[in-house]
């Protein structure tokens, strides 16, 4: 199996870079963990033939940001892409953002925005906005789990950043981020965020803004970090290394069961382990093959996904 990091480019779609790499490895079976908008840029999971197993479960993984959030008007889009259809006066001060931030960690619930994959009826809600047509989003399950602000500028400002003890930072040592060309020069708020699996963090900005008093949108986003993956182990996909790949072990943030030859041949063949764990187990054969991804109720294993050689 094959997991790589990559960080994906400024102005390219996810799936452009999944097309890069079927060509760099010579396979159709590419697959990623987790859209990136083409505006946003750093860590994109790449799993490859028998790893494409994996996606369901790296996709669930939670997900660190950095993202620059512009107050005084939305986009049609909520990021640099859209046109601007609504403005505000109100500037919110550092003070009440940084007053603002803990409420978020509270909600559990978000409305998505109009362009996104979101399905009503089985319409994807991005193309019907691309006709003019207007969908009803229901809130979806979201969970904030971190959420601080590292600067607040008069507009937006592409900063270095670097990790640390305490997640992604700024620093002037680090590692330069490309933002979109700027919509304006709108004061902007610097945010690092650690999100559960489905937050959109453009309606992040938009939810902000509102409960702010104010309009805002997204005017640029890193991903630094996916489960255990950071983006300082993220590769350009123009020089991927096959070399490079991850451990998919490492890759899981679950916990993992070591299992005997005969313990490892039931799994194969699809018989539950009475091993008292909850959630999701990783279950690692000799020579730490993962032989398959389980789920326990604190008596037995039920096999969720069984990875044969």
């Amino acid at each position: 199996m094959a997991l790589f990091a990559v960080n994906k480019p400024l102005g390219r779609t996810s799936h452009d870079v999944v097309d890069m790499a079927r060509k760099l490895l010579r396979t159709r079976r590419v697959g990623h963990t987790g859209t990136l908008d083409p505006l946003a840029t750093g860590v994109l999971i790449l799993a490859v033939d028998a790893s494409t197993k994996l996606v369901p479960f790296l996709s669930a993984e939670d997900k660190e940001y950095i993202a620059w959030v512009s107050f005084g008007v939305s986009t049609e889009t909520l990021d640099a892409e859209g046109r601007i259809v609504a403005e505000s006066s109100r500037r919110p001060t550092q003070r009440e953002i940084e007053a603002a931030l803990p409420a978020f960690l509270e909600m559990t619930e978000q409305v998505p925005p109009a362009y996104s994959a979101v399905k009503v009826g089985g319409v994807k809600a991005y193309e019907a906005a691309r006709k003019g047509q207007v969908l009803q989003l229901e809130p979806r399950p979201v969970r904030y789990l971190e959420a601080s602000l590292l600067a607040y500028d008069p507009a937006p400002r592409p900063h270095r950043i670097a990790p640390s003890a305490t997640g992604w930072q700024l620093s002037e040592r680090g590692r330069k981020v490309e933002l979109p060309r700027p919509v304006g020069d709108y004061p902007t708020a610097v945010i690092r965020l650690v999100v559960g699996s489905g937050t959109y963090v453009r309606a992040f900005a938009r939810d902000l803004g509102e409960y702010l008093g104010s309009k805002a949108f997204l005017s640029g986003l890193v991903r630094t970090r996916v489960g255990r993956i950071g983006l300082e182990q993220a590769q350009d996909i123009e020089s991927l290394d096959t070399q490079k790949a991850l451990d998919e072990l490492e890759a899981l943030s679950c916990p993992s069961v070591e299992l005997s030859h005969a313990e490892a041949r039931r799994v194969l063949e699809g018989v539950p382990l009475p091993i008292p764990a909850k959630g999701l187990v990783a279950l690692v054969g000799p020579r730490r093959r993962l032989v398959a991804i389980a789920e326990g109720d604190g008596f037995k294993l039920r096999i969720r996904r069984v990875f044969k050689e």
